[in-house]
């Protein structure tokens, strides 16, 4: 029996990049489709993986790259993954989320892939949605982020209803963990961590607003594991996937400090931009479905998450 046959669009960020590997990982045959403008090349020397540079949202080289590679299943880890780039000029999010995966649904339809998952954000839901959700709660996004997101999923279901595929939309929750970068929804992890080790006076972590919003924060290797439980048993539908352990942001601060060893105190700045105060997405039809749950403690992933820019900051 042939390997699973998987291809990641944005396969170079942070999410995308931990996916491919840990689909590599399971014996799976990726190809990883990144234009590298944020993201970084996966160096994984394995005959099971392929990297190729290029613009997702580029009809005639996914296209062609859809026909040459014929996957089973298609991933879309691509677009804007910093929920404040939009807050000021929406059409970033216009262009670099929904008008990109426009272009890529349209190169699915003329090289169909078996199965098509869209990695999307829980930031849909918007603030009359507080506290906890379920994928049965209307979304109504207070953000160009949610907003362009929540498009998205509906342009992939009018392009996978005509072209008779089966589809899947995962919703999540702020991920965090080794190999994140300042972007994303829990890109501010990047920057606390940095001063705590550098420990520079000059430089103090600081938190915007007053450190009360509240997530169900996801550890990377718990969210790669969810996805691919979601990609080898080709689940359609759409799915939230949180930890589902609610953790206010001034506690999460709190847990980094610590783990760092960093003996300062708490810096407020700012407020927050629009957005729900309480989101907690939690992962029940998932696990009533396949039985997943995270494996992974808040304190393990933070712990792990230090220990991981320790070594890269040197």
């Amino acid at each position: 029996m042939n390997p699973l046959k998987v291809m990641v669009g944005g396969g170079s960020g942070f999410i995308g990049s931990a996916l491919a590997s840990g689909l590599v990982a399971g014996g799976v045959h990726v190809l990883s489709v990144d234009d590298l403008s944020t993201g970084h090349p996966l160096r994984l020397r394995n005959e099971r993986f392929q990297f190729e540079k290029g613009d997702t949202g580029s009809v005639r080289f996914m296209t062609r790259l859809l026909k040459t590679a014929r996957p089973d299943v298609y991933v879309h880890s691509s677009g804007i993954s910093d929920p404040l780039k939009g807050e000021k000029d929406p059409s970033v999010d216009l262009k670099g989320t929904l008008f990109s995966f426009v272009e890529t649904l349209k190169s699915l339809e003329e090289a169909p892939a078996g199965h098509i998952v869209l990695i999307s954000t829980g930031e849909v839901y918007g603030v009359g949605n507080e506290g906890g959700t379920h994928e049965g709660t209307i979304p109504v996004p207070d953000t160009s982020y949610g907003a362009s997101y929540l498009a998205s999923e509906h342009y992939l279901s009018l392009f996978a209803r005509k072209m008779g595929v089966p589809h899947t939309v995962v919703r999540l929750s702020p991920v965090f963990g080794p190999g994140q970068s300042l972007e994303g929804e829990a890109g501010f992890v990047t920057g606390w961590v940095r001063s705590f080790l550098r420990g520079d006076p000059t430089d103090m972590p600081k938190m915007t607003g007053n450190g009360k919003r509240i997530r169900d924060f996801l550890f990377i290797e718990d969210a790669v594991d969810a996805l691919f439980s979601i990609i080898l048993e080709k689940k359609s539908g759409v799915f939230n996937l949180g930890s589902g352990k609610p953790l206010s942001e001034r506690e999460f601060f709190s847990m980094f400090r610590t783990f760092s060893g960093f003996e300062g105190d708490i810096v407020y700045e700012g407020k927050y931009p629009p957005g729900a105060m309480t989101r907690i997405l939690g992962h029940q039809a998932l696990l009533t479905d396949t039985g997943w749950f995270p494996a992974t403690s808040l304190e393990e992933g933070v712990s792990r998450t230090v220990e991981w820019f320790r070594r890269w900051l040197g």
